[in-house]
């Protein structure tokens, strides 16, 4: 399979089956994930899972799946840092996305209001210096049939500098 074949693939709706997702599968695709660039190795994150059973506190504010992974990123004081901090963390992100996909998981990522809100994010233990990054919803992904139209391309905003 070629990067472009897994682009297209990976950019199609994610449908879970309900099969539990283990804590231990998680940690084993954290530690490779980790591998993300990071200017002084600074490792910018932690991660906080919960799965089904366990997460009441979401039902409401995300789409119902196997598991979550909340991804929380340290803020700096300094902006510079704290912009290749955050961009370091979704390079993680990435990569724990295309290791989920080797092993069958299905990966939404998702960005929501209610992240913004301190009075919810502390409820999850978001510190003073973090930000909830991203909430995983995740899950073992259903077979998709061949003729399932991927993400539509749209042109891209492209300009040489200078001309």
């Amino acid at each position: 399979m070629t990067l472009s074949d897994l682009a297209g693939e990976m950019g199609r709706p994610v449908h879970f089956i309900d099969r539990p997702v283990s804590q231990q599968l998680i940690l084993e695709l954290l530690n490779c994930a980790v591998w993300a660039p990071n200017d002084g190795l600074r490792e910018p994150w932690r991660f906080i899972f919960t799965d089904r059973r366990n997460g009441q506190e979401l039902r409401g504010l995300q789409e119902p799946a196997p598991a979550y992974l909340l991804v929380v990123a340290k803020e700096e004081g300094d902006p510079h840092i704290q912009e290749e901090d955050f961009a370091a963390v979704c390079c993680l992100i990435q990569n724990f996305r295309l290791l989920a996909h080797e092993k069958g998981l299905g990966v939404r990522w998702t960005l929501h209001e209610w992240m913004y809100e301190r009075s919810r994010t502390v409820t999850f233990g978001v510190g003073d210096n973090e930000r909830l990054a991203a909430v995983l919803e995740i899950g073992y992904n259903a077979v998709h049939s061949e003729g399932e139209p991927a993400f539509t391309e749209s042109p891209l905003p492209f300009e040489l500098l200078g001309n």
